[in-house]
């Protein structure tokens, strides 16, 4: 199973020598290609892991730096997490602070396009056969999900009107189901605040969870 976790443009200011810590990175052959995108829009400054450098309401509500030693272990394990700056990143990756979007242009080029069949490329093969969890939105059209054998997403109903903007009820969810570590046949469990799985709706691969909530909370 993977989880697709969703990029930040908002960041942490935080200078890496405040941070004391270990760094992962499995996807680093994407560094060389960023470079150019580093030397573009003027990138510096020493990295920090990118659960400590992203920080949008998924990521701060997410809050990763709590989660026990095993659950976090899970989330990183599992995750591949999408970032303008290398593509593809780990929830652990070193990311140095930047402040530029998908949208955002590089000599001629927006930054989507000059990323897109590299992303394509990859998640076409580390999907292939695998359970595919999505907590983005826009961004699951820089995906290849042909291959994936389950492609599972979620939607938010506070009271009858549908949440806009679920990046936290997304936060809430993957941490629901890391922390209990759920099968995606035990999905229909999951339950934060006052949230639960309302409706389930299947068509082809593709499988969507419907979380309603009485709205005391978020």
């Amino acid at each position: 199973m993977y989880y697709v976790l969703p990029s930040s443009k908002r960041q942490s200011r935080l200078k890496a020598g405040q941070y004391i810590g270990t760094f992962e990175e499995r996807f680093a052959h994407l560094h060389q290609k960023a470079e150019r995108l580093i030397r573009c829009f003027g990138v510096y400054g020493e990295p920090l892991p990118l659960w400590r450098r992203f920080k949008n309401r998924f990521w701060d509500s997410l809050e990763y730096w709590v989660l026990p030693p095993a659950v976090q272990k899970r989330i990183n394990d599992r995750s591949l997490v999408l970032s303008p700056l290398f593509g593809i990143a780990s929830v652990e990756s070193p990311i140095p602070e930047y402040h530029f979007g998908w949208e955002d242009i590089c000599e001629g080029v927006k930054v989507k396009d000059y990323w897109i069949q590299d992303i394509k490329n990859l998640t076409r093969k580390l999907f292939e056969g695998k359970k595919v969890v999505l907590f983005v939105g826009k961004e699951t059209a820089l995906l290849e999900l042909s291959t994936a054998e389950r492609v599972i997403t979620f939607e938010y109903y506070r009271g009858e009107k549908k949440v806009r903007n679920p990046m936290r009820h997304r936060a809430f969810t993957l941490r629901y189901i890391a922390e209990m570590d759920l099968a995606l046949e035990d999905f229909s469990k999951i339950n934060f605040y006052d949230y639960s799985v309302n409706d389930v709706i299947q068509k082809g691969k593709k499988i969507l969870f419907v979380l309603r909530s009485e709205g005391r909370y978020i």
